[in-house]
Order: structure tokens, then C-alpha cells, then sequence
């Protein structure tokens, strides 16, 4: 199996400073920080939620980009941060998958404090419209011709996606060129620009191409059917069942804050999500509402860690610097 090339990162430090809840919390802008760069998945929806969450809190909510390093530089940024509450990450199942690539970096399970789930999604592989590709049986058959020669593109070393690439060559016998990206946005971009033939990738970025016609979906990794692709079928469908699983999104805060504070991000972060004007949005972009407690999103992290880290072990993904 190829070797999967990556930057290494710096290790996730968490400091914990004493904070008091603050009774009228908040007081001051919140930031959500994601890896993503503007147009990636995490980048929609924390500018979704964002917009509708500061109307509610009365309160300011700026997204921050910051990628790079797998994920390592939005992460220790956010555990660095001071555990008020006014800083959270927006993360995905990557924060678990993380822990297959950089054992030494700190528990994520301990470095955060989960705060919500913000949505579920489908994994999507797509192909460029020009191709005439209309199925992963025809996927597979042209990729058998030409090994190494079909090319696909990933939004990151230590993502669903990527990862999603690995187990179809692992399920299939395939082997695919696979390029990994910082992000969706120029993931996508260079599939339509036609360097690339096809990507696997959060439903949510690729929706609009794909509704444009300029990209063919041909399968979803859900158990069922996603109601944004009612054509599309599952790869459950197809016989692949190793291919099934549920991308998630949710937010987290420094490990250390105060449960008072977690309480009323969490509720607040519900409220919105129980919205019709942001479900509305939400299902545009093919991203699932979720919302629950933080114990619900710290079980769903803690899970991904072991389910992961079995399909990496399994396909023998490592990182070369």
C-alpha cells in the first residue's frame, strides 16, 4: 500500500487556567476555529451556525481559519486558548483519526472539552462530468485498467475522505492516485479545472457542482441514501458494506472550562440548530442537524478513535515527513 505523505505537526499542548463561570457569559465575541480553509465544510457550517448564534447570544461570532498540519495548528491553538468559552473548535471525525497518525500529540479525548455535534454528513465520491464514469462498477473497471493511473483528490492526510480512498482500494483491488489537498475548496477546483479525475469528500462542498452538472456523484457512504442525492445510492447498495459510515462536525472548547459555561454554549448551539431558517440552510449544504449534549459528542469522538484507527491499521496508512 502507498505511503501517504504529509507535514509532520507540532504536538497538541493543552494549558488549563482557573476561569470562574461567568453568570452573564458571554460577554465578548466568540471565535470558532477551524482547519479548514474558506469553503471547506468545517468553514460552511461555523459560519451557518456563527451567523445565527451570535443574533442569539447578542454576541459577535467570528469564524477563524486556520489550517495546516493535518488539523495540529487549529487544534493546539485552541487548546492553548484560555478556557472561558470564547474560543471553540470546529472539528470533525479528523480530531479522532488524528490520534492513528500522531500517537505523541496529547488525548483529544482530554485536550478538549466537547461541546455539541453540530452535524452529520455523507462522504461523496465524485468524478468530473467529462468522464464517462457513471458508476463505481465503472469506476473500478477503469481504475483496473490503468493502475496508478486514475487520480482523486482528498481535503487532507487525516480525514474521512482520504481515508474513504484507502478503504476503496483496500474493498476493491483498486489502485488510485490518490492527492490530498489542504482543504475541499482547491480539492475541488483542480477536479473541475481537469488535473484530477474524481474526489472523496464531505458531501457539503462538492453539493453545487454537483447540482451544476459539473461533477457526477456515483456513491455516498451513509447507510442510507442522502434526501440531497436521492439518485445517488449507498455503497452499502453496491456490496461494499465496509464502506459504510457518518461524517460528523461539532465543537469543542479548551479542556478546563467551566460546566456553566459548556451548559450555555450548548444550549444556545441547540436552540439554533433547532431553527427552520438554519435547518433550511443546513440541508442545502447536505449537512444533517444534529445538536444533543456534550456527552453525546464526547462519546461520538471517543468511539471514531477506535473505529479509525482499526481502518488505518488495516490499510497500513502511515506518514512520511
Amino acid at each position: 500500500m502507498r505511503k501517504i505523505v504529509a507535514l509532520a505537526s507540532a504536538a497538541i499542548m493543552t494549558v488549563t487556567v482557573s476561569c470562574p463561570a461567568l453568570a452573564e457569559f458571554p460577554e465578548q465575541p466568540i471565535r470558532i476555529v477551524v482547519s479548514a480553509l474558506p469553503g471547506g465544510s468545517p468553514d460552511i457550517l461555523a459560519r451557518i451556525i456563527g451567523q445565527h448564534l451570535s443574533l442569539k447570544i447578542g454576541q459577535s461570532v467570528i469564524v477563524e481559519n486556520k489550517s495546516g498540519g493535518a488539523g495540529a495548528i487549529a487544534n493546539e491553538y485552541v487548546a492553548r486558548a484560555k478556557p472561558d468559552g470564547y474560543t471553540l473548535l470546529g472539528t470533525s471525525d479528523a480530531l479522532g483519526i488524528n490520534v492513528s497518525f500522531f500517537p505523541d500529540q496529547p488525548d483529544p479525548t482530554t485536550s478538549f472539552t466537547p461541546v455539541i455535534q453540530a452535524m452529520s454528513s455523507p462522504q461523496v465520491l465524485a468524478v468530473r462530468s467529462d468522464i464517462d464514469v457513471k458508476s463505481v462498477d465503472e469506476y473500478v473497471e477503469r481504475a483496473k485498467t490503468d493502475p496508478g493511473g486514475q487520480t482523486i483528490s482528498v481535503p487532507g492526510v487525516t480525514t474521512s475522505g482520504n481515508l474513504a480512498s484507502l478503504m476503496l482500494e483496500s474493498q476493491t483491488g483498486i489502485d488510485l492516485n490518490i492527492a490530498v489537498y489542504p482543504s475541499a475548496a482547491p480539492a475541488i477546483n483542480d477536479v473541475l479545472g481537469q488535473h484530477i479525475d474524481s474526489i472523496f469528500v464531505t458531501l457539503g462542498p462538492a453539493l453545487p457542482q454537483i447540482q451544476a452538472g459539473k461533477l457526477r456523484a456515483i456513491a455516498v457512504t451513509t447507510p442510507e441514501r442522502t434526501p440531497a442525492l436521492p439518485d445517488v445510492p449507498t455503497f452499502r447498495e453496491l456490496g461494499l458494506d465496509g464502506m459504510t459510515f457518518t461524517s460528523w462536525q461539532g465543537y469543542f472548547a479548551p479542556a478546563g472550562t467551566p460546566p456553566e459555561v459548556v451548559s450555555k454554549l450548548n444550549s444556545a448551539i441547540n436552540e439554533v440548530l433547532a431553527e427552520p431558517e438554519v435547518q433550511k440552510q443546513l440541508l442545502a449544504n447536505a449537512f444533517d442537524p444534529a445538536g444533543g449534549t456534550p456527552e453525546q459528542q464526547g462519546a461520538l469522538l471517543h468511539d471514531g478513535i477506535g473505529f479509525w484507527a482499526d481502518i488505518v491499521k488495516k490499510n497500513n496508512v502511515k506518514l512520511e515527513n
